[in-house]
C-alpha cells in the first residue's frame, strides 16, 4: 500500500481529499496531513516512507514550491501533486521545475481527477529508494553506453547493449533527435544551472510520450532522443512536448527524424546522418527570432520586414530558416504569437479579442482558428 501526504493551509481542503473516496480500496494510506511546508518537511523526515505529497503551492510559513525545493536538497523523492487556487503561469512552471508530478486547480479537484493523476505515476517511483536509484543507475548508465559507442562510431558490444533492459522498444523503431532552438539563449538564461535545464528537457520529454513502448533520454543539455515504434507516435509525443517546452521553459525545439532502423548498423548510420543534419544556429536565424519575439504583437509585422532587419531578401532568409530550423518564418511567428496568447490567458482576466490584440491579431476568428490549429482547443476553453 503506497502512503500519501495531503499538506494544505485550508481545513476544508484537507477535509475534502480525505473524504473524496476510500483511499483503501485503490491501494493507498493517508499517512499523514500538514498545515504548512515546514510541517510537511518535519513529518517526511520522521516518516520517510512517503510516496505521495499533494501540496498546495500558496501556503504560509513555507509554501508549496519551497516544500518541494527542500525535499530534493534532503534527498527524498515523493511524487508530487501541487494543488493552488491560482492558474498563474509562474505557478505552474515553478511547480513543474520543483519536481511536479501534476498541476490541478482546486476548482477541478475531484475522485476521479485526482485518482486519474496518481494512477499515471510512474510505479518504479514507488520501489524501495535504494532499489529505485540502482533501477535508475543501471539503465541510465546502460543508455550512456550505448550511444556512447554510437556517437564514437565503435561496433562490439552495441547490440548487447540494445538488448539489456535499458531499452522497451525493440527493432524496427523510428526516433527523433530533439535541439533547443537558441541555444545562446538557454546559455544567457541557465549560465550554470544547465544540468537544471537538462532534466526539466528530458522530464517534460517523458512525460510526452503516450503508452509503454516509447523511450527519451538526454545525450547533454543540447541534445535529447525519443525512440518509438511508429513515426505517428513520434509526431504527437513532440507535438506534446513542443507545447510543453514552449509553456513551462520557453523554448522552441527542432528536431531531425530517422528510421525505420531494424538492426544496429541501420541505426549507426542513420543517427550520425541525422546529427549532422543539425547545422549551428547562424546569426541570421538567431537575429531572426529575436526580432520576432520583440515584435510579434504588432499584427503587420511581414517577412519583408525581418528580411530587411537582416538585410537579405525574402526567399533568402525563407530558405535559410527552413533549412537551418525545418520550420518556415509564418509557422514560428504564430507559434510565438499563440504561445504568448496562452500566457495572457493564464495570467490575466483580458478578453478574447484583447489577448488576440496583444497577441497580434487584428481578427478574432483569425486568432480562434490558429489557436485551436497550435492547442488543439479553443480560446474559451482556456478561460472557462
Amino acid at each position: 500500500m503506497m502512503n500519501m501526504l495531503i499538506v494544505d493551509d485550508e481545513p476544508l481542503v484537507l477535509l475534502t481529499i480525505k473524504s473524496l473516496c476510500q483511499w483503501e480500496d485503490f491501494d493507498l494510506n493517508i499517512a499523514g496531513e500538514a498545515a504548512n511546508g515546514r510541517d510537511a518537511l518535519e513529518f517526511i523526515r520522521a516518516n520517510p516512507g512517503i510516496d505521495i505529497v499533494v501540496t498546495d503551492v500558496d501556503m504560509p510559513v513555507m509554501n508549496g514550491i519551497e516544500f518541494a525545493e527542500a525535499l530534493r536538497r534532503e534527498n527524498f523523492n515523493p511524487a508530487m501533486i501541487f494543488l493552488s487556487s491560482y492558474s498563474n503561469f509562474e505557478y505552474v512552471r515553478s511547480a513543474f521545475k520543483s519536481g511536479a508530478c501534476e498541476y490541478m486547480l482546486k476548482s477541478e479537484l475531484d475522485e476521479h481527477s485526482l485518482l486519474g493523476i496518481i494512477g499515471k505515476i510512474p510505479k518504479d517511483r514507488f520501489l524501495k529508494q535504494e532499489d529505485k536509484n540502482k533501477k535508475r543507475e543501471d539503465s541510465e548508465d546502460a543508455r550512456s553506453a550505448f550511444f556512447a559507442e554510437i556517437l564514437n562510431g565503435g561496433g562490439s558490444g552495441g547490440e548487447s547493449l540494445f538488448r539489456r533492459p535499458a531499452f522497451t522498444v525493440g527493432w524496427p523503431f523510428y526516433f527523433l533527435i530533439l535541439r533547443p532552438g537558441d541555444i545562446l539563449l538557454v546559455h544567457q538564461r541557465y549560465e550554470n544551472r544547465l544540468y537544471d535545464f537538462q532534466k526539466t528537457v528530458t522530464d517534460l520529454i517523458r512525460r510526452s510520450i503516450k503508452g509503454p513502448l516509447g523511450d527519451c533520454g538526454s545525450l547533454s543539455y543540447d541534445q535529447y532522443y525519443m525512440l518509438m515504434k511508429t513515426p505517428e507516435e513520434l509526431d504527437a509525443a513532440f507535438e506534446m512536448f513542443y507545447k510543453a517546452a514552449w509553456t513551462y521553459i520557453d523554448t522552441g525545439f527542432e528536431k531531425k527524424a530517422g528510421g525505420p532502423a531494424g538492426d544496429l548498423e541501420e541505426f549507426k548510420e542513420q543517427f550520425s546522418r541525422c546529427l549532422a543534419g543539425f547545422l549551428p544556429p547562424s546569426r541570421l536565424i538567431t537575429r531572426s527570432r529575436r526580432y520576432i519575439r520583440e515584435h510579434y504583437g504588432d499584427p503587420s509585422l511581414s517577412l519583408q520586414d525581418i528580411a530587411r532587419y537582416n538585410n537579405v531578401s525574402k526567399n533568402h532568409l525563407s530558405f535559410e530558416f527552413a533549412r537551418e530550423t525545418g520550420e518556415t518564418i509564418s509557422g514560428f511567428l504564430t507559434r510565438t504569437r499563440i504561445k504568448e496568447a496562452e500566457k495572457l490567458i493564464m495570467e490575466t482576466n483580458l478578453k478574447i479579442y484583447e489577448i488576440a490584440e496583444k497577441a497580434g491579431y487584428l481578427n478574432v476568428e483569425t486568432f480562434n482558428r490558429a489557436f485551436k490549429r497550435i492547442t488543439g482547443k479553443c480560446p474559451s476553453r482556456f478561460i472557462s
